[in-house]
């Protein structure tokens, strides 16, 4: 099972790795510490929050045992290296308290390096400058709640009907793409003989598995 996950990440990284993607990784943690100081809570609090948004925000780009164990074996300010900004609010400090709402952005170059360092199988794309579909297109946003095998399928069908995706973005399990109007009609109809559930969405689609 293990080497499965392996080759569906290698396969789901040729996939979109080969793609221009606009990828964010961004995310809000609540957080309560009490320590001896209010300097070592609010210490305590960034490595902790930290920890936890690196681990939610990469969990959809990685083998999940592979970035779990790397996690655990990085300092603090390894990790904090591929936090690229943070900002703080709705923050209460008192003696021994720290209590805030943190937000992170990580810098996706340097997870990748990170995660390549620590031998962390991941499809995590190069910062590339987003793509934008040509005008003539029909937009299509896809939840891929399986996401190696989902991005695999949609793939699948576009070669198998000879259908060009433009990737647009991809954040977490959601990607949006367009296709050619031309092409859009034979796109949806063999997406649904592929079993997947479409509804309209303003000028486009709404796909998901």
């Amino acid at each position: 099972m293990r080497g499965n996950k392996l080759l569906y990440a290698i396969l789901f990284c040729g996939a979109v790795c080969g793609a221009a993607v606009a990828v964010e990784l961004t995310g809000t943690v609540s957080v309560n510490v009490t320590s001896d100081t209010a300097a070592a809570a609010k210490q305590k609090a960034f490595n902790s929050a930290g920890r936890d948004v690196i681990a939610r925000e990469l969990r959809n780009y990685a083998v999940a045992e592979q970035l779990e164990d790397a996690i655990k074996n990085s300092s603090n300010e390894e990790l904090l290296n591929i936090i690229s900004s943070s900002s703080v609010d709705s923050e209460r400090v008192s003696d021994t308290t720290y209590s805030a709402n943190i937000s992170f952005v990580i810098d996706g170059d340097a997870a990748r390096s990170w995660m390549e360092k620590y031998s962390v199988q991941n499809w995590l794309p190069a910062s590339t400058p987003v793509v934008v579909a040509p005008e003539n297109s029909v937009m299509i946003y896809a939840t891929l709640l399986q996401p190696m095998a989902d991005w695999m399928s949609l793939n699948a069908v576009s070669r198998a009907v000879s259908v060009d995706i433009a990737t647009t973005n991809m954040v977490g399990n959601n990607v949006s793409f367009g296709v050619l109007d031309k092409d859009a009609a034979k796109f949806i109809s063999a997406l649904r003989m592929d079993g997947w559930n479409i509804s309209r969405s303003g000028d486009g689609y709404k796909i998901w598995k």
